[in-house]
Parts: structure tokens; sequence; C-alpha cells
């Protein structure tokens, strides 16, 4: 199962110079509890499942300013104990370490093909940070090529949501960008993102320290933590779902997985049809759940318009978006 044609108006990549600064691509990203060393593992592990064997390439951690070959890899003082032991992805000794002790952390994989690559490039971003009023906040991002069996996502989400403590998640459709030319892609973000509703727009530095308490939104994947699945009026309106043909839910041990429609949609708005209906579906059934503020996303546009809250809640109220 394949993501359906979509306009050239939003799969164009966005050029600055010679440099690519924007394109589309796939994503799941989990906002985590924790994670425990055992939370960790398991997430390697997951990873190293789906992704072909001819993308697992390199791996990037904090303690190391550049990546480093996963054949022969950089190791630090923990990761040449840990190879020493015999113990699995030793390069990543650091990040246990650092689990251990309760501190924030970087591990990342990635195939090693950069944003301007046409085919697309497969990398999981796993970071905890801290903040010292708030405490610790945890996500881990996947990102595939537009061409991957979107089954992919669903079984990575799936087995996130029985086997890892979380608050919420959402994946499909996603602008990424260079983070070099950070305020020329929001500017084109801030246009695509006019049209095109369902495809979303990620911001971790603003967002990350918001998903405690609150859900970013819906995509063609949603996911939603059982704290969050309980609370008042939360979950009747996830029990009406079951009877919502457009809306397939799927509650795990951790979790309940929510899939508007088939395939994503990038929700065209000047090509009206029917797709972005179980978004705005699931969208009102989780209404309680959506931030009520975030800071302003990146770029000129989004300050002048000042209306990042418009499309963070565009399901919600499509005049605040339009």
């Amino acid at each position: 199962m394949q993501v359906p044609p979509l306009s050239t108006a939003l799969t164009q990549p966005l050029r600055v110079g010679d440099e690519v600064a924007l394109k589309i691509m796939l994503d799941l990203t989990i906002y985590l509890e924790g994670p425990t060393e055992r939370d960790f593992e398991f997430l390697l592990d997951l990873y190293e499942r789906i992704c072909p064997p001819a993308r697992l390439r390199e791996f990037k951690i904090a303690e190391l300013p550049l990546w480093s070959s996963i054949a022969q890899p950089i190791l630090t003082m923990h990761g040449r104990a840990a190879a020493a032991a015999g113990i699995r992805h030793p390069y990543f000794e650091p990040v246990r370490e650092r689990i251990r002790q309760g501190r924030a952390f970087e591990a990342q994989f990635w195939d090693g093909l950069e944003i301007e690559e046409p085919p697309g490039s497969w990398s999981l971003n796993c970071r905890r940070i801290h903040l010292r009023s708030e405490g610790l906040f945890t996500f881990a991002r996947l990102l595939v090529p537009l061409d991957t069996d979107l089954d992919v996502l669903i079984s990575t989400a799936l087995a996130v949501a029985e086997n890892l403590p979380l608050h919420s998640g959402h994946g499909g459709l996603a602008f990424v960008y260079e983070p070099l030319l950070l305020d020329d892609a929001f500017d084109t973000i801030y246009s695509r993102a006019r049209r095109f509703w369902g495809v979303d727009i990620e911001y971790m530095n603003a967002t990350l320290p918001l998903t405690r308490n609150s859900i970013k939104g819906v995509n063609w994947i949603t996911v939603v933590g059982n704290a969050f699945a309980s609370k008042p009026g939360v979950r009747a309106a996830l029990a009406d779902l079951a009877n919502v043909p457009s809306v397939t839910a799927i509650q795990r041990k951790q979790a309940i997985v929510l899939i508007a429609g088939e395939r994503p949609s990038a929700c065209d708005r000047n090509r009206p049809d029917a797709s972005d209906v179980p978004y705005t579906t699931l969208a009102n059934a989780l209404a309680p759940l959506f931030l009520t503020e975030h800071p302003t996303f990146p770029g000129e546009r989004f300050a002048t318009a000042g209306n990042t809250m418009g499309w963070i809640r565009r399901f919600l109220d499509p005049a605040g978006w339009r």
C-alpha cells in the first residue's frame, strides 16, 4: 500500500541556491515517557527490523560531533567497554549511561542520504531534553521515503503502542527541511500548508515541552496514550469512533492507534473531496486534548500572520487557518 499520487505543488522540493531546503516525506513521531533502558533497546531493535539492511549505515550520539559508520564505529570509553563485553549496539552505551543517570541524550540512525537525494532517506532520531523547571521530555521520530509501504508506518505505530509508555504521537505526510535554511523553508511551508492541510509541520524545539499535557494534533495516524485516552469526555468520544467507518481504532497495551482513512491524504483545499473528513472526525473527538497555545513557528510569514495556532487547530476551527 502506497501514498496516493500527490500534487507537484506539494512534492516539488524547495531550492535555495543550489541546496534543497524543503521536501515531503513520511514520518512517525512519538512523544515518549521515559524511556527506560529496556524501552530504548526495544526501539533500536524495532528500527533494525523495519529498516532495509542496506540503509543501516550511520549513527550519532551527543558525545560525538559527527556521524560515524555502524560497520566501523568510533567508540567512546563506555562504547569500548560495551564492545569488549559483547553488548549489542556498543556505540549507544553512552546513551544507556545517560538514561541510567536521568540525563538528556541523543541517539540517531541514518542512511547517509542528504535531503537533496531524490529517493529520500531512512532515519530514526530519539532524543531527550532536560528543562530545569519542567524536567525531562523525550521523542522518537522515524522518517522514511514517500514510496515506502504504508504498512511500515502502521506496524511500527502498533508495536510502539504495545510496548512503550507514551503520551501521544502522529504519523503520515510531513514537511522535512534543512535546519540551516530554516526561515526560507518555513516561509514556503506556510504557503503550502495553507493549501495542503494533511501535511505535518515539525518544529520540535517548541512542541516537545508541551506534549506532556496536550496532543499536538492529528494526522493520518494518531496515537493517544492511555492517560490521555482515559480523560473525561475523551473516552466516550473514542468509543463512538467505533461507529465511524472511515476511522480505524486499534487498542494496544500502552495506547490506542487511530487511522484516518485507508491512506494518507494531503487534504488539498484546492481540490476538496471527502479525504479530510476522517481527520476532522478525529480532531473533534480529541478536541479536549489539543494544545491551546504554541510558540510561533519560524519564518517571517508565520510571525507576520500570527496564526501558528490556526494551523494546529485547523481541523477544529477551519476558519482560523483559511
